[in-house]
């Protein structure tokens, strides 16, 4: 197989050095018990009770007669979808799949038992969620967790070019540096909370946190707010339940209906809001995070939002009159330490002319998701390449870096 088949020509100068700060490993529930032992065959018995199959629904586990990770790795690799697609299942088949599309590093994140566990540890009242297991959630949540983190830190280990995503959740601040400390120091490069629910409890902005955030920044492991850990953010979802809004099918990760579509980036928007004007990234300059999934759409108001109030903050001071004030504007931190992924369909060149995030928006394939979209390299080459090289550079290469540092 030759490297780098499936690039733009214009690319193929960037083989081996393009960043890829979205993809996901797709263990079909038919492999569960192998990959993670029989802590998951709960999961795999409420899983199971579905009639969807991976003909229905490319993201679905469900893989009846799953033959193996054994499809070829050709010029055709983006294209490739589900748990079916080479390297989808095993880690090591995932670098071919790299080299076919010239990426040199690639965050890889949870699909199913990871994702399953953190959801489940946010939402301990949403007895929904799978339904069928209603004894022990919480413990049993715990229990996947812990052994999805054996797999990552194994993944880990193959080569640093994979960057598998550690999801992490715990009750106190204290309790996520313990936890954190312990990822880190067996080799984890990026760890993922949920941006729904208050981490360890309290607000992004708290000092009591503060630990946690220096950790992640002194190791230079990335923190990540991924799409699939939103529904606790509301405290309702009734919102969602119209007859305009029913019918409409579930990617996995989130549901398509308009509802669910329109506000699916708010926790997101939330959660890096707090941190830039309650000063987290002031405190911590070198602290990187990736929002990464739940489009780019909401980055350029959000900033003309924080930095409309920044210029006229003055006029609404603290009763005691020690007012905080940034020492530089919101969207300084914005380009500084966010770094954001476009679906594949958006105005990315818009986007980066009108607001000014030619250092913010990095190329993801998403991989093998189906909403990836197909063609992802040529579709995002297509979309930026008018705005010249050095922009081209850094959407593809540059901008993740930050997110994949060596």
């Amino acid at each position: 197989m030759d490297v780098a088949v499936a690039l733009p020509e214009p690319l193929i100068k960037y083989a081996g050095q393009i960043m890829d700060v979205d993809s996901h490993e797709m263990v079909p529930l038919q492999e569960w018990e192998a990959v993670y032992g029989p802590v998951v065959r709960p999961v795999f018995d409420a899983w199971s009770e579905k009639t969807e199959t991976d003909e229905d629904n490319k993201n679905s586990p469900n893989v009846p007669g799953y033959p193996g990770d054994t499809a070829p790795i050709g010029e055709d690799i983006a294209t490739r979808k589900g748990c079916r697609a080479p390297g989808a299942r095993d880690p090591e088949r995932r670098l071919g799949a790299m080299d076919a599309m010239g990426i040199g590093k690639q965050l890889i994140f949870s699909t199913y038992v990871g994702s399953f566990a953190l959801v489940m540890m946010m939402n301990p009242r949403d007895r929904e969620f799978m339904r069928s297991i209603q004894d022990d959630r919480p413990g049993l949540a715990t229990r996947l967790l812990e052994t999805y983190h054996e797999w990552v830190i194994g993944v880990g280990r193959i080569s640093d070019r994979l960057r598998p995503v550690a999801p992490l959740y715990a009750d106190t601040p204290a309790a996520m540096v313990e936890k954190a400390t312990s990822l880190i120091g067996r080799g984890i490069r990026a760890i993922q909370i949920g941006a729904a629910g208050l981490p360890g409890k309290v607000s992004p902005a708290h000092p009591d946190l503060d630990p946690f955030w220096k950790l992640l920044t002194d190791a230079k492991c990335t923190l990540v707010l991924h799409i699939g850990c939103g529904g606790q953010f509301f405290e309702t979802r009734d919102w969602g339940k119209a007859p305009a809004f029913e019918g409409f099918r579930n990617m996995g990760e989130f549901d398509v209906d308009p509802w669910s579509l329109a506000v699916l980036h708010l926790p997101y928007q939330n959660f890096v809001s707090t941190m830039i004007s309650g000063g987290v990234f002031d405190r911590h300059p070198d602290l990187k995070v990736g929002v990464i999934e739940v489009g780019a759409h909401w980055v350029g108001p959000m900033m003309e939002a924080l930095d409309l109030w920044y210029m006229n903050s003055r006029a609404f001071k603290k009763l005691t009159g020690e007012n905080y004030r940034l020492p530089e504007k919101p969207s300084y931190y914005v380009k500084n330490n966010l770094r954001v992924t476009p679906f594949v369909f958006e105005p990315v060149d818009s986007y980066i002319e009108r607001y000014g995030l030619e250092d913010v928006l990095c190329f993801s394939s998403d991989y093998p998701h189906a909403e990836g979209g197909r063609n992802m390299l040529h579709s995002f080459y297509g979309k930026i390449e008018r705005l010249g090289p050095e922009i081209v550079e850094k959407f593809f290469v540059t901008n993740g870096r930050t997110l994949l540092p060596d």
